[in-house]
Formats: structure tokens, C-alpha cells, sequence
């Protein structure tokens, strides 16, 4: 008696449990009920103002049939799911399950939850697991963004959506397309992955993983940004839109198709609002020409844009070269207007042999080679006779023409000395000493094929056993080898 007492016991109690854990399907209204429980005791057709509970979830309709046995329902026309009081689902017809606690809904659907609208022809709605999925083309417009994708997932305990496969987000700055957004409601971000674009102003940001935030934004895996004008690209891409900055790291390189230039650095800032850029860490310049590229190196660089002119700022131990010629100075500025390049603070030039330095250096850069090189401001031309004696040439100004990139002349105006060695048999045996106030150096292969001077000029041949070492420098005499940089 006691072992039957027992197994009846054990029986209730675990039915009991199960129908607890279990909930039914709770038919809470319905204008006219029909049932037959003769043939189909299972089964219950439900008209008018049908109301369903299940699963702390209320379900509305006009029309339903109700399954019983297998706690299913399928409703028609003017369907609507409430969870709680934030989220209402609407639709024209509804598939559940209530062993499962899912719920099928199609045509005219429609999510409201808290501040979003959700659009579609189809989707699910897991009432236990909280998980709504569709896999048919979609709309939300949540929190000023408008959403469009093929797929997705709204999380409602996390607040999170997913949504894949051809995702347009569209907000009042930007338009967005990506392969994958994770979007959360609480925090405001997105999260993308996948080939990505940005479409903002006259911009295009690529990137293949990313953060979008209210104000700001976070760009990697081969990002970068585009326009008409330029292409930027790093190792990644920070975005700061209440500051109207833009901050790059990492092999940072910026090409401009309308002045064919590319500048390259470890770190650049964009400063919109002023049109301004500033690279950094090892930035790098190259002035593109199909005869001979000009490259340029120092510790700090800026872009300025403004309308029809670019004019870049380099500073701070600034080094170029290019095949015909290396120099170095303190600061250099190249504008895009007038294609000039202009050498501050010390500036030198090496011609091969010939050491030019100046107070001032211009270079003219017109379609992107040089034509001219203007010296202001006590210019001098040194090279090397032999290991104690130097050849030397100045004037108040001077002027380098160039042919096809190739050095062809100097004007030395005003002012114009000069000391040049005399060899023979490889041993130097005088030096002369020239004065007139206009000098003309013609080069040929890379070096002075004649003098020609305007006036005739006062000049004096010392043999060089009587020179004294006081007249064997011009005034501002100084060899500055030391400074010469290797070619990059």
C-alpha cells in the first residue's frame, strides 16, 4: 500500500510540475466561440475581439482557430503581440506555438519597441528567449536612423539588433552601406563588419570593421577616406564630429589626384573646420612627376586647403632630393597655386658637385618639374677643387634654369665674384680672381661648360705658392658637406 501511495504520489507531483512549467494558452476573450467536442474536442474556432495570454505575452485578433493538444494558433487579420508595455507587433496573420513559444507573423508587420518602428512581410518572435529574427527585406527607423537590411535580430533583454545582409543605414549626415550592424538602443552605437561605405558630404570613409557612436567613430581594417580631390589611408581612422576632427594612425597616406601629390606619416590630424592637416611620426612628401619625383622628408608637416590653392608647411630638419638635386633647411613651404617651393632657415642645395646656398631658396615647380631656382639674399656656389681649395662664385642674386629637369644655367646678377683653380697635370698652380656685376654659368653634363660675363670683368691670377689663405675664401665661405642627406 505504501509503495502504491508512493508512485501515485510521485506521478501527481510530476505532472503537477510539468503543467506549472507548462503554462496553457489562456483564451482571456472572444465574442463567439465554437466548439465540438465530439469531433474535434482539440479544436476551438475564436471570432471577434479575440484576446490570447501566453507566456506573459497578450495576443489580439480578429479571428483565430485554437489547436489545444498541441497549444497552437493561427490568427487573422488586425493580429497584435504585446510584451510588456513597450513593444507592440502588428500584423495580418499570426502562426504560434505554444509548446515552443514562438510566434510566426506575416504581412503588413510592424514592431514598435520603445523609441523604434520596425517594417517587414514576415518575421519571429521567441517569447521565452525574448529573440525576434526576420529574413525578408526590412525597415526601422530608430533613433533618427533609418535601417534597412535583408535579414536580422532584435534581442529584446540586451536591447540589441543585428542586422545582415545589405544593410543601408541612413541618418542626417551620412548614409550608410555594410555587410553587418549590430546596433544597440541604450548606448546608441553601431558596431559593423564586412566591406563597409560611408557616404558623407563629398567623402567616402571605407572601412571592414568600425564603431559609430553619436558623436564619433572608429574605423579599421584597411580604412580610409575619399573624395574627388584626395585619398587618405591608414591603419585606422578616428572620427570626432563635435570637434570636426579626424585623427589617423599608422601608415598613414595621403594621395591628392588633383595636385599629384602624396604625403605619408605614422599620425595625421584633419582639421575640418580650418581645412587644416598635420602629419607626423616620420612624415614623408613626394611631388609626382613622370620625369623625376621629388621627395621630401622632416619632423612635421600641414596641409592647408583653401579654394584653387594647397599649400604645405614642412618643418624642423627638412630634407628632398631627386635626381638632379638634394638639399636640406629648417622649413619649406610648396604651394599648388603657383607650383613654388620655397626653402627658409639655412636652406642648401647640392647640384652634384656644387654646393648652392642662400638666405632664401625658390624653387619653381611648374608642371610638377623644376624650371627655375631663385637665390636671395647672399647665394654662394661652392665646389671642390681639390682637398684644400675650393672653387667659389657669388653675387647679390641668382637665378638656376633648368631644362627637362636638368640644370642648363645660373644668372648671378649684381655684385657678382668669383675664385676659381687652375690645374695642370692634376696639380693646382694658381688661383683666379674674378669681379663683374653679371655672371652666366652654362652647364653641360652636370657641370660648368662656360662663363660668360656681361661686362669685362676685373680679374687677377695669383700662382698659388704666393696665395695667402685669407683670399682663398669669398666672404660667407662655408663648406657644408656634413649636412649633405643620402637619397632616399
Amino acid at each position: 500500500m505504501k509503495i502504491i501511495f508512493f508512485i501515485f504520489f510521485s506521478f501527481y507531483f510530476s505532472l503537477n510540475s510539468y503543467s506549472q512549467e507548462k503554462k496553457k494558452i489562456d483564451i482571456k476573450n472572444a465574442d463567439f466561440t465554437y466548439i465540438n467536442n465530439e469531433k474535434h474536442p482539440d479544436y476551438w474556432r475564436l471570432l471577434g475581439n479575440v484576446n490570447i495570454f501566453h507566456n506573459k505575452t497578450n495576443m489580439y485578433c480578429d479571428s483565430a482557430h485554437y489547436y489545444s493538444q498541441n497549444e497552437k494558433i493561427i490568427a487573422f487579420s488586425n493580429v497584435k503581440i504585446v510584451k510588456e508595455k513597450n513593444l507592440n507587433l502588428y500584423g495580418e496573420k499570426l502562426n504560434y506555438d505554444g509548446e515552443n513559444n514562438i510566434a510566426i507573423i506575416s504581412k503588413n508587420v510592424v514592431l514598435i519597441n520603445n523609441e523604434s518602428k520596425l517594417t517587414t512581410n514576415k518575421l519571429e518572435f521567441n517569447l521565452k528567449e525574448e529573440k525576434i529574427q526576420y529574413n525578408s527585406r526590412s525597415r526601422i527607423i530608430n533613433n533618427n536612423q533609418d535601417i534597412q537590411s535583408n535579414k536580422g535580430i532584435y534581442l529584446l533583454n540586451k536591447r540589441t539588433y543585428y542586422f545582415l545582409d545589405s544593410v543601408i543605414l541612413k541618418t542626417e549626415n551620412y548614409t550608410l552601406n555594410t555587410d553587418n550592424l549590430i546596433s544597440n538602443e541604450e548606448t546608441n552605437a553601431n558596431q559593423l563588419s564586412g566591406p563597409s561605405f560611408i557616404f558623407f558630404n563629398d567623402k567616402t570613409i571605407y572601412c571592414e570593421e568600425g564603431y559609430l557612436y553619436t558623436n564619433s567613430a572608429e574605423f579599421f581594417k584597411n580604412p580610409y577616406i575619399a573624395s574627388s580631390d584626395f585619398t587618405v589611408k591608414a591603419d585606422s581612422i578616428y572620427y570626432y564630429n563635435n570637434k570636426n576632427t579626424v585623427n589617423t594612425l599608422g601608415n598613414v597616406v595621403l594621395t591628392d589626384t588633383i595636385n599629384n601629390f602624396i604625403i605619408k606619416g605614422g599620425q595625421a590630424d584633419f582639421f575640418e573646420d580650418k581645412d587644416r592637416m598635420v602629419f607626423q611620426k616620420n612624415p614623408s612628401l613626394q611631388l609626382i612627376s613622370n620625369l623625376d619625383t621629388l621627395f621630401i622628408t622632416s619632423e612635421i608637416f600641414e596641409n592647408y586647403q583653401t579654394k584653387g590653392d594647397n599649400k604645405l608647411l614642412s618643418y624642423n630638419n627638412v630634407k628632398f632630393n631627386n635626381e638632379n638635386l638634394i638639399g636640406t633647411c629648417d622649413s619649406l613651404m610648396y604651394r599648388t597655386k603657383d607650383s613654388t617651393i620655397t626653402l627658409f632657415k639655412k636652406p642648401i642645395i647640392w647640384l652634384d658637385e656644387y654646393q648652392v646656398f642662400s638666405d632664401t631658396i625658390l624653387i619653381n615647380y611648374f608642371d610638377k618639374k623644376i624650371n627655375k631656382l631663385y637665390l636671395f639674399s647672399r647665394p654662394m656656389i661652392i665646389s671642390q677643387h681639390d682637398s684644400l681649395n675650393f672653387n667659389q662664385i657669388k653675387g647679390k642674386k641668382m637665378v638656376g634654369h633648368f631644362s627637362e629637369n636638368k640644370l642648363s644655367n645660373i644668372e648671378i646678377n649684381g655684385n657678382g665674384q668669383s675664385i676659381y683653380y687652375l690645374s695642370e697635370k692634376d696639380e693646382t698652380i694658381a688661383m683666379n680672381y674674378l669681379e663683374s656685376s653679371n655672371i652666366n654659368l652654362v652647364f653641360k653634363e652636370r657641370k660648368i661648360y662656360n662663363i660668360n660675363y656681361e661686362i669685362i670683368p676685373q680679374s687677377l691670377t695669383t700662382p698659388i705658392k704666393d696665395v695667402k689663405e685669407k683670399d682663398k675664401f669669398l666672404k660667407d665661405f662655408k663648406w657644408r658637406i656634413s649636412e649633405k642627406p643620402f637619397k632616399k
